[in-house]
């Protein structure tokens, strides 16, 4: 691995083809920081420039592959790979060259096993459906959030890394509970001032935290963009934006401070979230995000993170892109007949969309919910297939493949194509053999009951001859 320590770096590499023929050949690059993001990288003389700009990329700090030449014609012999230079700090893994290459990102996939059988009808005779079967899928999606560029809950081991941070003013640090065993603590950020990311050329952001006042804590605490603050005041009890010293917009609400004895394990926690687009910004606030007020600002960018007049503590600091949305919501699945369904995608007006990374990026400034006809629950969805004609007494697959991230699967129900129920009979006998399924049929090494207090008493007769 090299690190470019000046725009007019050079290194060169070389490899040898034994057998003439149509190659792809890669490259391994990692942009470690939104002002490390540019690379030229030549083969045999022919200049290729890689660069990135989106404050959302998936790919940042992390390496990813990208084509330096596909079905290029090479011959036997030897060949260079040359770094021409670029932007310092980018940093450049290796290369490959390979017959075929494709890359692509995903957000995995899981296999249901369904196993219909045939039942015995009053009569005596093995009973199957009808006309088939249908396949149900319990689905929870969630509204689109702004693309992310950075999520921070503090609970790395490596804390406030210099490469990433800068305090602007005042004194930070974390606080990470030394009674938690697990590789990421519960942590907090704690101080006063202003600590931003280590880059000072943002623009159009989303910035969201979590934050709580202590008893000896007082006045403003929020988040910035350049000489924008959007903040919770806690003397005042209001939401307020700042530009500088001046107030631009207020909203009235009710905020305490938390006791010094629960501070670490029940903190009293306020989301505080602002949209910066061009000369406009939008003010959020209460866990369900709710558009508060807007302001219209001058000109401004530079440094963004959190800030805070007096003492506070925060949880969540995340950043994300001003235009551009994860959507939570579509996802396919193979069917037992090997149909593919897909399922959950909204229609929307106004927007790009980005298909190799399922993005969407809003073309005039305006509320998400505008771009959709349709809402999203925050309950679970019923998604149904078509009739399927696959026989009974057989064992067949579901693969649900989530297009986005954030899409959660309950369960799978196969049931009578011309209509089926679910029922819930939680007696000691369905109990046991839940428990007999748990622990034979999937391996498992215990239950759980979702609330004490309303079982069947007898339960916890049988259940010891369970173990």
């Amino acid at each position: 691995m090299i690190t470019l320590s000046s725009s007019e770096g050079k290194s060169e590499y070389n490899f040898t083809i034994a057998q003439s023929g149509t190659y792809d050949v890669v490259v391994q690059l990692c942009f470690p920081f939104w002002d490390k993001n540019g690379i030229t990288i030549a083969l045999d003389g022919t200049m290729v420039s890689y660069s990135e700009n989106r404050l959302w990329w998936p790919y940042w700090r992390k390496t990813f592959w990208a084509a330096l030449a596909t079905n290029v014609n090479l011959l036997a012999g030897t060949h260079s790979i040359t770094i021409e230079g670029g932007v310092v700090g980018t940093q450049f893994y290796g290369f490959r060259v390979c017959s075929n290459f494709s890359e692509y990102p995903s957000a995995g996939e899981a296999t249901f096993s369904l196993s219909p059988r045939s039942f015995k009808d009053i009569d005596g005779n093995m009973a199957v459906p009808d006309k088939g079967f249908k396949l149900t899928t319990e689905v929870l999606r969630r509204k689109p959030d702004s693309a992310l560029a950075w999520y921070e809950d503090f609970r790395d081991p490596v804390i406030l890394p210099e490469s990433y941070w800068r305090t602007l003013s005042g004194s930070w640090n974390v606080w990470q509970n030394p009674d938690d065993n697990g590789n990421r603590p519960y942590s907090q950020l704690e101080g006063s001032g202003q600590l931003a990311w280590k880059y000072d050329s943002f623009r159009d952001v989303h910035i969201r935290a979590r934050i709580a006042f202590p008893m000896n804590g007082s006045g403003r605490a929020g988040i910035f963009c350049g000489n924008v603050f959007c903040c919770i005041n806690i003397d005042t009890q209001q939401v307020e934006l700042y530009q500088g010293s001046t107030l631009l917009g207020s909203f009235s609400a009710s905020y305490s401070k938390t006791s010094d004895a629960g501070i670490r394990t029940n903190p009293n926690m306020y989301l505080i979230e602002m949209r910066k687009r061009g000369n406009r910004v939008r003010v959020y606030s209460g866990n369900s995000n709710t558009l508060r007020f807007t302001a219209n600002i001058s000109t401004t960018g530079g440094y963004c993170g959190i800030q805070s007049d007096g003492q506070i503590k925060c949880e969540l600091l995340r950043l994300g892109d001003a235009w551009t949305y994860e959507p939570y919501e579509a996802f396919d699945v193979t069917m037992p007949d090997g149909s593919l369904m897909q399922y959950g995608r909204i229609s929307r007006s106004g927007v790009t969309w980005d298909n190799r990374f399922h993005v969407f990026t809003l073309t005039a400034d305006v509320e998400e919910s505008s771009t959709r006809s349709e809402d999203i629950s925050m309950d679970y969805d019923f998604y149904h297939s078509n009739l399927l004609q696959i026989p009974c007494n057989a064992d067949y697959t579901a693969k649900v493949i989530p297009r986005d991230i954030n899409v959660w699967i309950s369960r799978l129900f196969l049931g009578d194509a011309d209509g089926f129920s679910i029922l819930y009979y939680q007696d000691v006998d369905s109990l046991v053999y839940w428990s007999n399924e748990a622990a034979y049929r999937w391996g498992l090494r215990g239950v759980a009951i979702w609330s004490l207090g309303q079982e069947d008493m007898r339960l916890w007769e049988a259940l010891p001859k369970q173990i």
